[in-house]
């Protein structure tokens, strides 16, 4: 219903006033919602309501998660590591480490 509001009203709110800032917009249109007694959001309530019966005809067999990526993931490659050699690098990292002269 809000979403309703905000697409009816936001013309009207951007004229008024001189922010351009989308968050700051929403804000205001959040508050005039609130503003509004409960027959008047009922009329939005009412649309929202029509909208989704109509949505429904249109899309019987749509749900939200037909949108998302669920179970599609890509796997992660894991990089390949290339063994280290008996005592090489490591000792050398030890006795930096630990004031070791070897």
């Amino acid at each position: 219903a809000f979403m309703l509001y905000m697409k009816e009203m936001r013309a009207k709110v951007v004229a008024e006033c001189t922010l351009k800032e989308s968050a700051a917009i929403n804000q205001i249109l959040g508050r005039k919602w609130h503003s509004l007694s409960r027959e008047e959001q009922a009329k939005y309530y009412e649309k929202a309501r029509q909208e989704r019966q109509l949505h429904m005809q249109l899309y019987p067999g749509w749900s939200a998660r037909d949108n998302y990526g669920y179970g599609t993931k890509k796997k992660k490659r894991k990089k390949e590591r290339t063994p280290v050699e008996s005592g090489g690098n490591s000792m050398k990292k030890c006795r930096a480490r630990y004031g070791l002269d070897q």
